[in-house]
């Protein structure tokens, strides 16, 4: 996807051409986890769906963070059993969550991450550069698609390695 709209700005006469994310509060996509079938017609006329980003919060406690991975892969499990082009979102925490939060994606694919609102302070900036780079290590990705700003200080080893850095453009930015 190059373009995707935010699935709290999802409606029924959303372009078919269109992808759908989550890189929004929790709250606005619960519904989704609670009552999938509601929303699969929806998913199913799109061109494809970018998979939850349920919150991997550093602060939250490690069975909360490992529940919310768990729930991002089953999701995607499913919308790929209904037909759904998914692209599989990636979110860690500190280094303490490498160990499970990579499991079940492709290896040599494409997934997804997002830099908004994890670039703004110094330590937010530390700790999403460092798991780029324990993903790239372990998943060997051959596109990243990354809803928000892309910049060089971040994504440009990667550039340089060839692997294709996709930039979706942040809702807010493309009104």
């Amino acid at each position: 996807p190059t373009k995707a709209i935010p699935f709290d700005k999802l409606s029924k006469r959303t372009a078919s051409e269109q992808w759908v994310h989550f890189y929004t509060d929790d709250y606005k996509f619960e519904c989704v986890w609670k009552y999938p079938h509601r929303y699969l017609p929806r998913f199913q006329r799109l061109a494809g769906v970018i998979t939850p980003d349920f919150s991997l919060l550093r602060a939250m406690p490690v069975a909360m963070q490992i529940f919310n991975t768990y729930r991002n892969r089953v999701f995607a499990y499913w919308l790929q059993s209904q037909g759904v082009s998914i692209g599989p979102n990636v979110r860690w925490g500190n280094e303490d969550t490498y160990g499970f939060v990579f499991e079940g994606l492709p290896t040599g694919g494409s997934v997804a991450v997002s830099t908004v609102g994890s670039l703004q302070k110094p330590i937010d900036r530390y700790y999403f550069r460092n798991g780029l780079a324990a993903m790239v290590e372990r998943i060997s990705p051959v596109t990243i698609i990354n809803y928000g700003t892309a910049p060089d200080d971040i994504f440009g080893e990667y550039r340089e390695r060839k692997i294709e850095v996709v930039e979706i453009t942040y809702y807010m930015d493309s009104k």
